[in-house]
């Protein structure tokens, strides 16, 4: 059976209405018990979502300086969303009234067989490696996590690294000489599609 999982409806609809989809997490998750420790601090997430209802009021006279600020504010909103939504999506483990509670719409999740192909490599710094998968036609973006030592056997042993709205990242602050392993999921319009199979690599 597929699972319930959070929609990622909120980053192609229009700001005004991405406003309003901020204002109902909000609202929806402060002082809910189910999640008592979000990603993304309440207070961060009305900032930002007050910051981009103040950049659409001053872009709409069509200043070019005002749209670009606007655009910018929608950026830094989408990535603080898209980590909320994460958050619920884990907590809420296909409960679709719990996600609904925080202010998410849900679906199921795609077919596994979205699973994007990937690679490392080393990066710049030492203890930093990039990361790339093919891009999934689709994807609003791309979910990345990591274990070490050993191959995590269960969800509780990867760690989450990053939502990326590009095919690649470049993850930065692991131990030189530790092997890792990683993996990637894509984030379509109906949720995160199944992760993919692991690959290892080793840090020097």
């Amino acid at each position: 059976m597929k699972k319930i999982s959070v929609i990622f409806d909120f980053i192609r609809i229009p700001i005004l209405s991405k406003v309003g989809r901020g204002k109902g997490v909000i609202d929806g998750m402060r002082g809910n018990s189910r999640f008592p420790s979000p990603d993304v601090v309440l207070d961060d997430l009305e900032e930002a979502t007050a910051q981009l209802e103040r950049a659409h009021v001053a872009a709409s006279g069509g200043d070019k300086t005002n749209t670009a600020l606007m655009h910018q504010a929608e950026k830094v909103w989408d990535k603080l969303m898209r980590n909320q939504a994460l958050y619920v999506d884990r907590i809420a483990q296909g409960d679709h009234a719990v996600i609904l509670s925080a202010g998410f719409n849900f679906s199921r999740t795609p077919n596994p067989a979205k699973r994007p192909e990937f690679s490392a490599a080393f990066g710049e710094r030492s203890g930093s490696v990039i990361l790339h998968c093919k891009a999934i036609k689709g994807a609003y973006g791309y979910v990345w996590q990591y274990c070490k030592v050993t191959l995590a056997d269960t969800e509780a042993g990867w760690t989450y690294s990053d939502a990326t709205g590009k095919a690649t990242i470049t993850i930065l602050n692991l131990m030189p000489l530790t092997r890792y392993w990683f993996r990637v999921a894509a984030i379509m319009a109906d949720g995160t599609a199944a992760y993919g199979k692991a690959i290892e690599f080793s840090l020097v």
